[in-house]
């Protein structure tokens, strides 16, 4: 009998959703929170479907643990090399896409037509049009081409723009004009009127966009990040946005969670701070993951999505 433990503040929603299919050879445990679990009891479990944060604190503690489920798309809490790696993790895709789309071009698109602007004239009753550009032409940079990446260049094909794809590994992308590789990042920052980033933090994308590289953007350029703080020198762009040599930046996602309430980030005016919501995780979709894997699982096939460890994806 394989024995689940759901880790999660939506743990007992996890739970009913689990009812109907009522999967065979498996018992439920749930815990809203770590910290009310009994260490001890923790040694049967082999099954975890849990948040990355919290699993962290308990994994010395899962012995027979054989595979975890997350509910995150982002596992480097789990990568980290002195943890232990004896069980399989795999993590969401395929259901992040549209929410972050919907997240990264509702700013390009306020941006691009100065929506706060219409909304401030509006309230001092003004009648006074202003130029704005289309995104027809305008060239949208995406480091980080899987699913979510290429989610956003398939809409950014439906507004006519022209697509450049960073990727960690050489790959064609057939939603994307042109798909660099880390060692060509300089050539990637060319030209780009917004820079997206929907990296993973690992070793290799630790600090990659870093002084030297926000250099190379122009001083017109929106840099988006959804990825992971990790991924960009956090002190580097506070001053780079000082300076004026970007735009704007929009920010979900930062290297300390949650932003210091003192960081200089909070009051720069082309700055726009979202607390890591842009894509959330739903109970409903990150159920049919576990159901399938469970049933690859239980048959002895490869699960999806599966992470490896020392890429961290």
């Amino acid at each position: 009998m394989n024995q689940l433990l759901i880790l999660s503040p939506d743990a007992q929603e996890y739970a009913r959703l689990l009812e109907p299919y009522a999967l065979e050879q498996l018992t439920i445990h749930t815990a809203s929170h770590y910290t009310t679990l009994d260490l001890a009891q923790l040694k049967a479990i082999n099954l975890v479907l849990g948040d990355p944060p919290w699993l962290v604190k308990l994994l010395a503690h899962l012995p027979e643990l054989q595979w975890v489920q997350s509910t995150f798309a982002g596992v480097n809490a789990l990568c980290a090399p002195q943890l232990p790696r004896h069980y399989q993790l795999t993590n969401v895709k395929a259901v992040f896409g549209p929410s972050m789309s919907e997240y990264v071009f509702g700013y390009i698109l306020a941006l691009e037509r100065d929506l706060l602007r219409a909304r401030m004239q509006q309230q001092q009753h003004q009648w006074q049009p202003f130029p704005y550009r289309s995104l027809v032409g305008l060239t949208l940079g995406i480091a980080g081409l899987g699913d979510i990446g290429q989610h956003l260049a398939s809409t950014a094909q439906h507004f006519g723009m022209r697509v450049k794809g960073l990727k960690l590994q050489a790959a064609v992308v057939p939603q994307v004009d042109e798909v660099y590789t880390v060692a060509e990042l300089s050539q990637f920052l060319q030209e780009l009127d917004y820079l997206v980033i929907t990296l993973p933090a690992t070793t290799q994308t630790q600090h990659l966009f870093n002084a030297t590289a926000l250099a190379q953007l122009k001083t017109e350029a929106v840099l988006i990040n959804v990825g992971r703080g990790a991924c960009v020198d956090q002190v580097a762009l506070t001053q780079c946005l000082k300076a004026r040599q970007l735009r704007a930046a929009v920010l979900d996602v930062f290297a300390e969670e949650p932003l210091a309430a003192d960081d200089p980030l909070w009051d720069l005016e082309q700055v726009y701070i979202t607390p890591h919501q842009a894509a959330v995780s739903v109970p409903a979709d990150i159920v049919k993951i576990f159901v399938r894997n469970y049933q690859r699982f239980q048959q002895g096939q490869p699960l999806d999505y599966l992470i490896d460890f020392t890429r961290g994806y």
